[in-house]
């Protein structure tokens, strides 16, 4: 082989290896308020702002005698079209953090949901005869659990107001985070 062609073919090696770079970290949306609040506010909410979250999953099985393969898809992020934020409450640049870091808290519990829900649907153990009812079960149970936590963290931070509590969720998304 003569040296320009294999130089040339060591680097196509080189360059697909990186591009499939195995346990790459994934990070969730960091909000900011041009781009993730698009929604018209809710002038009867008490909120100066509501962040609307998407978790969304998807197989397609293919079965072969007692043989199952299932290959999943999944989706998850901010739907900006229906979050919202009115303005006229961020009295200052102060407020406005304060505020966008709660959101921002939103964002990690909708992430834990689509990282976790990923992890347990792809490696539940199914059968030809159970799989249907059992993504649905397992999909359930965890929309279920989630949307409990993020009831609960804007019940416990009172909707970001409390900032003790909200630190103590913000120690909980770093800790949580760093294990994805």
């Amino acid at each position: 082989m003569k040296p320009l062609k294999k130089n040339l073919m060591m680097l196509a090696i080189l360059l697909l290896a990186t591009a499939f770079v195995p346990n790459e970290r994934i990070y969730p949306e960091t909000l900011d308020w041009d781009t993730h609040f698009r929604g018209t506010p809710d002038a009867n909410s008490q909120y100066a702002a509501v962040t609307s979250t998407i978790w969304q999953y998807g197989y397609n099985a293919k079965t072969r005698g007692n043989n199952l393969t299932i290959d999943f898809s999944f989706l998850g992020g901010v739907d900006a079209d229906k979050s919202w934020v009115k303005r006229e409450r961020i009295s200052n640049r102060n407020t406005s953090k304060i505020l966008l870091n709660h959101e921002q808290g939103h964002v990690y519990i909708n992430f834990f949901l689509l990282k976790n829900g990923e992890r347990i649907l792809r490696n539940q153990p199914y059968t030809v005869q159970n799989y249907k009812r059992l993504v649905d079960k397992t999909a359930k149970e965890l929309s279920k659990y989630y949307n409990n936590m993020q009831d609960r963290y804007d019940a416990e931070t009172k909707h970001g107001s409390d900032l003790e509590a909200q630190e103590r969720w913000n120690r909980f998304f770093e800790s949580e985070l760093s294990k994805l």
